[in-house]
């Protein structure tokens, strides 16, 4: 192949590579439906601790969206979660929300309550902007815990199931 070929080959890729990367940052979602994602947390806490059996923890962590097959409602979607739980001798709670920002910069929070045994939970959407502004949401979750290391509260993986309607 001549060098006139080569580049041409090059400008080819390079335009392709480059609609394809604008593509997969703009995040098509159909205006209802359902979904199935995983939604990862690491987060940091401050404990009050009163024995062995009761504590309370407010935390701030990272959280993570990501769906199987990727590209589907809410997938590569990130952000910040406060909250706190509370193990008051084997009564436990924990509640928060999340503020989650998608590839095209729109945002909304979630809600949530854990169960009162802390092994899932339920969430709404109360607020959001862009195309989250108006959406309704409900969803719900199973608690799956990652060994923890030194410096993090907890890390979770949590498998989560719902619907939503766009406005």
């Amino acid at each position: 192949m001549n060098k006139r070929g080569v580049v041409i080959v090059l400008l080819g890729v390079g335009t392709t590579l480059a609609a394809g990367t604008a593509m997969a940052g703009k995040v098509n979602m159909p205006k209802r439906g359902s979904y199935d994602f995983v939604f990862c947390v690491v987060d940091q806490a401050k404990s009050l601790a009163g024995g062995e059996r009761h504590f309370v923890s407010h935390y701030q962590g990272v959280a993570m969206i990501r769906t199987d097959p990727p590209g589907r409602a809410f997938d590569r979607t990130s952000g910040v979660c406060y909250g706190t739980f509370m193990n008051l001798a084997g009564r436990v709670r924990g509640f928060g929300m999340c503020e989650l920002i998608d590839m095209d910069g729109d945002k909304f929070w979630m809600e949530y309550t854990d169960s009162t045994d802390g092994s899932s939970g339920t969430y709404t959407s109360p607020w959001g902007t862009g195309k989250y502004d108006g959406m309704t949401m409900k969803g719900e979750y199973k608690v799956e815990s990652w060994p923890t290391s030194r410096d993090a509260a907890f890390q979770v993986c949590n498998p989560n199931k719902g619907t939503y309607e766009l406005k």
